[in-house]
Protein backbone atom coordinates (compact mmCIF):
# COMPACT_ATOMS: atom_id res chain seq x y z
CA UNK A 1 0.00 0.00 0.00
CA UNK A 2 1.33 3.77 -0.96
CA UNK A 3 2.11 5.85 2.28
CA UNK A 4 -0.25 8.78 1.09
CA UNK A 5 0.73 10.18 4.56
CA UNK A 6 3.89 12.20 4.18
CA UNK A 7 4.80 14.13 6.82
CA UNK A 8 1.19 14.47 8.16
CA UNK A 9 0.70 13.75 11.65
CA UNK A 10 -3.14 14.85 11.92
CA UNK A 11 -4.24 11.35 13.53
CA UNK A 12 -1.69 10.97 15.76
CA UNK A 13 -1.85 14.68 17.20
CA UNK A 14 -5.73 14.58 17.20
CA UNK A 15 -6.12 10.58 19.18
CA UNK A 16 -7.37 11.50 22.80
CA UNK A 17 -5.99 8.53 24.36
CA UNK A 18 -2.69 8.27 22.27
CA UNK A 19 -3.16 5.54 20.93
CA UNK A 20 -1.70 6.29 17.88
CA UNK A 21 1.85 6.10 19.37
CA UNK A 22 3.43 6.84 15.86
CA UNK A 23 3.47 6.34 11.91
CA UNK A 24 1.64 2.84 11.34
CA UNK A 25 1.45 1.92 15.03
CA UNK A 26 -2.04 1.57 16.92
CA UNK A 27 -1.55 0.71 20.66
CA UNK A 28 -5.43 -0.97 20.57
CA UNK A 29 -5.07 -1.09 24.78
CA UNK A 30 -5.19 2.66 24.27
CA UNK A 31 -7.82 2.62 21.78
CA UNK A 32 -11.70 4.09 22.28
CA UNK A 33 -12.83 1.88 19.37
CA UNK A 34 -11.30 -1.24 20.93
CA UNK A 35 -11.85 -0.26 24.82
CA UNK A 36 -15.92 0.58 24.00
CA UNK A 37 -16.37 -2.46 21.22
CA UNK A 38 -14.27 -5.44 21.62
CA UNK A 39 -12.56 -4.85 25.46
CA UNK A 40 -14.90 -7.11 27.50
CA UNK A 41 -13.00 -6.32 31.06
CA UNK A 42 -13.14 -3.07 33.41
CA UNK A 43 -12.59 0.50 32.30
CA UNK A 44 -11.12 1.34 36.29
CA UNK A 45 -7.65 3.11 35.81
CA UNK A 46 -8.90 5.07 32.84
CA UNK A 47 -10.10 8.72 32.92
CA UNK A 48 -13.54 9.34 31.52
CA UNK A 49 -12.59 12.84 30.01
CA UNK A 50 -10.72 10.96 28.01
CA UNK A 51 -13.11 9.01 25.70
CA UNK A 52 -14.90 13.16 24.66
CA UNK A 53 -18.12 11.39 25.03
CA UNK A 54 -18.02 9.01 23.06
CA UNK A 55 -19.66 5.23 24.36
CA UNK A 56 -19.06 3.36 20.91
CA UNK A 57 -16.26 3.61 18.98
CA UNK A 58 -14.79 6.72 17.81
CA UNK A 59 -13.77 8.31 14.40
CA UNK A 60 -11.33 11.01 15.75
CA UNK A 61 -8.75 9.99 13.73
CA UNK A 62 -10.97 9.44 10.13
CA UNK A 63 -12.71 12.79 10.77
CA UNK A 64 -9.17 14.80 10.86
CA UNK A 65 -7.28 12.94 7.83
CA UNK A 66 -7.25 15.06 4.75
CA UNK A 67 -7.97 12.03 2.73
CA UNK A 68 -10.98 12.10 3.85
CA UNK A 69 -12.21 14.99 2.95
CA UNK A 70 -12.89 13.50 -0.06
CA UNK A 71 -15.34 10.81 1.43
CA UNK A 72 -19.25 10.67 0.35
CA UNK A 73 -21.74 10.53 2.95
CA UNK A 74 -23.32 6.73 3.10
CA UNK A 75 -26.73 6.72 1.15
CA UNK A 76 -27.22 2.48 1.61
CA UNK A 77 -30.90 2.33 2.77
CA UNK A 78 -29.83 -0.55 5.53
CA UNK A 79 -27.25 1.71 6.65
CA UNK A 80 -29.12 4.56 8.02
CA UNK A 81 -30.08 4.70 11.91
CA UNK A 82 -33.72 3.99 12.75
CA UNK A 83 -35.68 6.98 13.63
CA UNK A 84 -35.96 5.13 17.02
CA UNK A 85 -31.81 5.82 17.21
CA UNK A 86 -32.20 9.41 15.84
CA UNK A 87 -34.71 10.03 18.63
CA UNK A 88 -32.33 9.37 21.35
CA UNK A 89 -31.34 12.12 23.73
CA UNK A 90 -28.14 12.20 25.69
CA UNK A 91 -30.03 12.12 28.92
CA UNK A 92 -32.17 8.81 27.37
CA UNK A 93 -28.66 6.64 27.42
CA UNK A 94 -28.49 5.95 31.00
CA UNK A 95 -31.67 4.72 31.09
CA UNK A 96 -31.15 2.56 28.39
CA UNK A 97 -33.09 -1.45 28.57
CA UNK A 98 -32.21 -4.52 27.32
CA UNK A 99 -35.23 -4.23 25.22
CA UNK A 100 -34.74 -0.86 23.79
CA UNK A 101 -30.96 -1.98 22.84
CA UNK A 102 -32.27 -5.00 21.18
CA UNK A 103 -34.93 -3.01 19.11
CA UNK A 104 -32.31 0.24 18.29
CA UNK A 105 -29.24 -2.29 17.30
CA UNK A 106 -31.16 -4.97 15.50
CA UNK A 107 -28.88 -6.57 13.13
CA UNK A 108 -25.85 -3.74 13.89
CA UNK A 109 -22.56 -3.91 14.57
CA UNK A 110 -23.47 -2.04 18.20
CA UNK A 111 -24.27 -5.66 19.05
CA UNK A 112 -20.48 -6.51 19.32
CA UNK A 113 -20.55 -4.14 22.21
CA UNK A 114 -23.64 -6.27 23.61
CA UNK A 115 -26.04 -4.66 25.91
CA UNK A 116 -23.74 -5.00 28.89
CA UNK A 117 -21.10 -3.46 26.86
CA UNK A 118 -22.77 -0.97 25.87
CA UNK A 119 -24.13 0.40 29.26
CA UNK A 120 -21.18 0.09 30.34
CA UNK A 121 -19.51 2.59 28.20
CA UNK A 122 -22.37 4.82 28.98
CA UNK A 123 -21.93 4.40 32.82
CA UNK A 124 -18.57 5.17 32.27
CA UNK A 125 -18.52 8.75 30.46
CA UNK A 126 -21.61 9.54 32.49
CA UNK A 127 -18.83 10.25 34.93
CA UNK A 128 -17.26 12.45 32.89
CA UNK A 129 -18.98 15.73 33.89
Amino acid sequence: MTNRCGRCTKCLDACPTGALEASFHINARKCISYLTIEYKGSLAGIHPETFNGWMYGCDICQDVCPYNRFALPNIEPEFQPSQQLLAMRDEDWPSLTKDDFDVLFEHSAVQRAGYEGLKRNIEFISRES
